[in-house]
């Protein structure tokens, strides 16, 4: 096992390091050195240029500022009226690798219910992860953010059994991200009987777009439109599990027709702008699973772009194995629907986001309405897919992290 931060934990052995922030005292929640703490990291990150090249790590920071976060403590002050939250205790996280920077909002919002830490990162960690580690280990050194720095610990390695079961013997809430498969083989590993467990398993994703109102845009709406369905798609080249991969067209068909030629043209302009690249083992895998797509009954036409480009697959009916075969890069399952309500029928309890573009709220309520399973945990205009909530997946990470003391 690798200790990564803080730098004081470094040297020790490792088995030591986490015994010392399990022995440490809970914080009240939202104490002033922890927030003190998140705004010297949120200044941190702001104020490097080399950050500004990761709009990934510049969302994070602006979510860190004092402002966002005083939001949060007026939430809590108004949810503890007429309750009291203590910290749950020791809280471990393990971290997905395809979308590594999501370990800092849970992390966050953990330590500011007051909990000790400890984070596993993936050893396949992206060059502005490396950067992050670096920044959160230079402010957890400040002498002023000692209890912090006390109750935090980041971790690495492979997927060795004997760490993870050290870690989960000592933790009261144990946070697994990531693949199916992964948070199979960590839940069989046992924590103690009175500890809980918050899971973030394999989500997927969909944009719906009402075509009139789309094709109702001026030139630079239409830029605007796309810059958002950019950041939503791309910022980890789609892996994201609230990263758009179907694409809904509501509309009457000629309308719908109009309304893709201009959006695409405008994705692909940006792209180009961007410089979107995939590496060519994904151009070759997103190809080749187009083709497996273009096998199934009810797929029409594959519309392929260049290596920067999206690649779109015409779909009528939905194969179950469409969401397991996915492999992002720019690869878009794409619908014409008459109505909102008819993307019901291609909800599954998989699903986590719809992003939207062009309907009131009362068209938003009525499609959830509509859902007969457990799918779709978030409805959010195209922009925002990727802007994290305290409520995510349906739980509310506030109450999660807390427990709920009764004082009759």
């Amino acid at each position: 096992m690798q200790i990564l931060a803080p730098s004081l934990a470094v040297k020790s052995d490792w088995k030591q390091a986490i015994s010392t922030v399990a022995s440490q005292a809970n914080l009240q929640p939202f104490t002033a050195e922890v927030i003190s703490f998140l705004e010297s990291l949120s200044k941190s990150i702001l104020l490097d240029h080399q950050m500004r090249g990761y709009p990934e790590l510049m969302a994070v920071a602006y979510w860190l500022r004092r402002g966002h976060i005083h939001q949060l403590f007026e939430k809590f002050k108004s949810f503890t009226e007429t309750r009291y939250l203590a910290a749950r205790g020791m809280v471990v996280h393990f971290a997905p690798a395809n979308v590594d920077s999501v370990f800092v909002y849970s992390w966050v919002m953990s330590l500011l219910m007051g909990n000790k830490n400890i984070i596993r990162l993936s050893q396949r960690r992206q060059p502005q992860m490396e950067i992050l580690i670096q920044k959160i280990n230079a402010v957890l050194m400040l002498p002023e953010y000692v209890q912090t720095a006390q109750r935090t610990l980041f971790v690495s390695y492979k997927h060795e059994t004997e760490y993870t079961a050290f870690l989960s013997q000592y933790c009261q809430l144990r946070v697994l991200w990531g693949g199916d498969q992964a948070v199979r083989s960590i839940r069989a590993i046992p924590i103690p009987p009175n500890a809980v467990e918050l899971v973030f398993p394999n989500r997927y994703s969909k944009a719906v777009l009402q075509a009139n109102k789309v094709l109702e845009l001026a030139e630079l709406e239409q830029r605007q439109l796309a810059k958002k369905f950019y950041n939503d798609s791309f910022w980890y080249q789609q892996m994201a599990c609230s990263s758009p991969k179907e694409v809904y067209w509501v509309g009457e068909t000629n309308i719908i027709q109009v309304a893709k030629t201009q959006f695409w043209k405008a994705i692909d302009q940006l792209m180009h702008e961007e410089h979107y690249q995939n590496d060519p083992a994904l151009n070759i895998l997103r190809l080749t699973t187009a083709d497996y797509y273009a096998t199934k009954p009810g797929v029409g036409p594959v519309i392929l772009g260049d290596y920067s480009t999206p690649v779109r697959v015409s779909v009528k009916e939905v194969d179950e194995s469409f969401i397991s075969m996915h492999c992002g890069g720019a690869l878009f399952l794409e619908f014409e629907i008459e109505r909102l309500a008819d993307i019901t029928h291609n909800i599954r309890m998989q699903d986590q986001t719809i992003s939207y573009w062009g309907f009131e709220r009362y068209e938003l309520v009525n499609m959830v309405d509509q859902i007969q399973n457990r799918g779709v945990d978030r409805v959010v205009p195209i922009g925002q897919a990727l802007a994290f909530s305290p409520v995510w997946d349906g739980y509310d990470l506030m109450v999660y992290f807390s427990r709920e003391v009764v004082i009759g």
